[in-house]
Order: C-alpha cells, then sequence, then structure tokens
C-alpha cells in the first residue's frame, strides 16, 4: 500500500464550510457529529444546562471527565440552551436558519412537541438537512419503543446469532450499533449534502439502531430466505468455513483460522508440518471438512496446540488467513494501530494525554486532526452567539435569564 505521505494532506477538511447544529445525546448521535467534526465541519454542540447525559458515562478522570465524552466529543464547539424555554427554541432557531445540517437522536415526535422537527425547521431554511437516529425508526409498531445498543442488537437480530450451544444468546461487546449507526448518519449527511448541490434543497436523512443491526444480517438473511432454519450458535465458528473459528496454542492463547479455500488448507498441512490434514479425504474439501467438522476442528486444535501463538504468528502470517486473538491491553499497545493512524492524541488540561479511535478511514488529500478539544458545557455558548448577530448586552441578557449558559465565571464581558 502507498504510504500517505502528500504533504496536500495538510489542507483543511473537505466540510470545512459547512455547519452543524448538533442536538444530540449519548453515543450514536455524538458518534455521527464527531465523524463530520473530524472531517472539518463546524459543529455546535447544544447541551442543556446541565450537561448532556454523556458527561456521567464510563469512568471518571480527574476533573469529572468522562471516558465516554472524550471519546465522542472532540473537534466540536459546546454551546448550552435551555430548549424548555420558548426564547431557548427560538435561538436554536436562529442557528438552524443558517445551519447546513440539524442532526438529533431523540424519540420520534420529541422535536415535534418543540418545535424543532424537521417540517418546522425546513419552513425556515429550505437548504436544511436534518439527520434523526432513533432506537427504531420513525415508523412501524416498535416506533415509540426506546432502546439502546443492547436492546437494538437483541430486537434486531445480532443477539440470536451470536453466542454457543452452552452459553446461549450473546451480545457483541462492542457497541456496534451506536458506533455503526452513527457512521452510517454521518455517511447520509455527506450523501444528502452531495445531493444539495445538484438540487438545492435539503432532506430528511434517517437511522436508527435497529436499522443497523438488521443491515449487518445481509448475507444471513439471504440464506434464511432459502433454508427457512434459524442460524445456529457456533461461538467464534463460521457455519460455511471450517476451519474458520479460535484454537489454543501450546502458551494457551487463542489464535483465529479462516481456511476457506482449499489452496489455503493444503499450504496451511505445508506449514504446520501436518501432512496428515492433506492426505485425508475427510478434510480435502471446505464441503468434506463442513460434512465432518467435528473431526475437523479436532484435528486442527491438535496441530495448534504443537506451537505458541509468537510461534504460529511466525509460520502462518501473511501466508492464510490467520490473526491472533488480542486482548484489549495488546490491541492498543500495537504499532498496526498508529501505521494506520486509527489513534486520535490530545492534551487535556487535568488529564493529560487522552487517546480514542479516530477515523477508521484515511484520505490521500487530507488529514483527519484534533481541532478541538472536547470542553466544559457552554464554553463556546457566547462565542457562538455573538456569530450569530447577537450582542454582549443581549447575551447577558440571557445569560442572566437561565435562557443560555456558559462555562463557570464566562460571561459576555469577560469572554
Amino acid at each position: 500500500m502507498t504510504e500517505l505521505k502528500d504533504t496536500t494532506r495538510e489542507r483543511p477538511g473537505p466540510l470545512r464550510d459547512i455547519t452543524v447544529v448538533d442536538l444530540t445525546h449519548w453515543a450514536a448521535g455524538p458518534i455521527a457529529s464527531m465523524v463530520l467534526g473530524d472531517l472539518g465541519a463546524d459543529i455546535l454542540k447544544i447541551e442543556p444546562p446541565a450537561g448532556e447525559p454523556q458527561r456521567g458515562m464510563g469512568v471518571t478522570f480527574p476533573g469529572g471527565w468522562s471516558t465516554f465524552f472524550l471519546a465522542c466529543q472532540r473537534n466540536k464547539r459546546f454551546v448550552s440552551i435551555d430548549y424548555r424555554n420558548p426564547r431557548g427554541r427560538e435561538l436554536i432557531k436562529k442557528l438552524a436558519s443558517t445551519a447546513d445540517v440539524v442532526m438529533e437522536n431523540a424519540r420520534p415526535g420529541t422535536w415535534e412537541r418543540h418545535g424543532l422537527d424537521y417540517e418546522s425547521l425546513r419552513a425556515l431554511n429550505p437548504r436544511l438537512i436534518y439527520a434523526s437516529i432513533t432506537g427504531f425508526g420513525q415508523t412501524g409498531p416498535m416506533r415509540d419503543w426506546l432502546a439502546m445498543d443492547p436492546i437494538a442488537q437483541a430486537a434486531g437480530g445480532v443477539v440470536g446469532i451470536t453466542g454457543t450451544p452452552e452459553g446461549g444468546p450473546a451480545k457483541v461487546g462492542a457497541a456496534i450499533t451506536d458506533v455503526v449507526s452513527g457512521r452510517l448518519a454521518a455517511f447520509g449527511v455527506v450523501t444528502a449534502l452531495y445531493d444539495r448541490m445538484r438540487t438545492g434543497v435539503g432532506q430528511r436523512v434517517d437511522a436508527s439502531l435497529f436499522s443497523t443491526a438488521v443491515g449487518l444480517l445481509t448475507m444471513r438473511e439471504t440464506e434464511f430466505q432459502f433454508t427457512q432454519q434459524n442460524p445456529p450458535l457456533l461461538g467464534t465458528a463460521h457455519g460455511q468455513i471450517v476451519p474458520a473459528e479460535a484454537f489454543t496454542t501450546r502458551d494457551d492463547r487463542r489464535v483465529m483460522l479462516c481456511i476457506y479455500s482449499d489452496w489455503h488448507w493444503a499450504r496451511f498441512a505445508e506449514l504446520a508440518g501436518a501432512p496428515q490434514l492433506a492426505a485425508d479425504d475427510r478434510f480435502t474439501t471446505n464441503s468434506a471438512r463442513c460434512e465432518h467438522r467435528v473431526a475437523t476442528i479436532a484435528a486442527v486444535q491438535d496441530v495448534i496446540r504443537t506451537r505458541t501463538e509468537v510461534e504460529w504468528t511466525e509460520l502462518l502470517a501473511g501466508e492464510i488467513p490467520y490473526g491472533p486473538v488480542l486482548e484489549f491491553d495488546q490491541l492498543w499497545r500495537h504499532s498496526q494501530l498508529d501505521a494506520n493512524e486509527l489513534i486520535a492524541r490530545y492534551e487535556m488540561p487535568g488529564v493529560g494525554e487522552v487517546r480514542s479511535i479516530g477515523s477508521p478511514v484515511r484520505f490521500s488529500g487530507f488529514t483527519q486532526p484534533v481541532r478541538r478539544v472536547p470542553a466544559a458545557t457552554g464554553a463556546d455558548t457566547v462565542e457562538v452567539l455573538r456569530e450569530h448577530g447577537l450582542s454582549d448586552d443581549e447575551i447577558d441578557e440571557l445569560i442572566a435569564a437561565g435562557v443560555v449558559h456558559t462555562a463557570p465565571a464566562h460571561t459576555a464581558a469577560s469572554a
């Protein structure tokens, strides 16, 4: 792969002229706006006076910083407006009237009650892209159900195909529907912005945790269509490829094999010094190995037990589909992360260096640096309201009335 070292990558991100009014909270929404912020958009994160709930999630660092918040809130400006106050709602409308995008992830109907729904804001700004992330979508019998990642994984079929026969169904360890929904919503926003270049008008973008979970079942659904059989619980194994699961090494580490072709099977037998695997008719084709799954797995496990994880990695990596099962501390120290620019680093006062997951996608034309670190609730309220034409006297009056809030000891006069 060509190294991405072109100096043109230092130019600003492609969304540098895009303004996003971000009404989201918790996980999927903040991830979506962070993706757009990484691409250069100006994210105006609107929070209630007490801050959004994510500020209290996860492990808390000195100074009260939440690990969840630090992971999902870079490259944003922090504006605190009480949307329950009629004057606060009018301020949000003012911001939305000149914005390119509004993002929200409340239950369907929430923003309609406050006059901040798509139809209300589109009347003020026909070019507006309005992106919603819900639990189950805007329509259907589950529309009003409350959902978070574990619920979406369960109702969306992911839990039902994950786990072992002995232990039963299991949730995927990562919050996949939150993270993927956020990135899909960001993709939807960028697509709608591109479409706006052609049409001159905005539109609504609708994503949901449930839709994301179902979307992850793409190949499984087609299989079920023809078999009408529920996929079995196979743990780390694969239904149509054998061997494709985790095996235990001599030093009790776990390594994953996925030998999908007969050529790779013969190559594995050769590299492992196990000619009996290639000679046994039960194992020579994938269809035969699937038919004799138990015998195949037992034979492979016997071979894998003869070497350590390091020895297998040196022997098999790059030769067949193989990888060690890395625990989190091993992954976090792995050089492959930096080689692919997967770590976003920044300094936080009172915390020190923060390392969070950066963009999984790299570009040859630009980088995605941390331009702004997470900040206190309302840290940028004054700056943003000034930019939208409010005078210092007007801002101070709004602060005094409790309509907007700033970081402690932060007023328009002192800003």
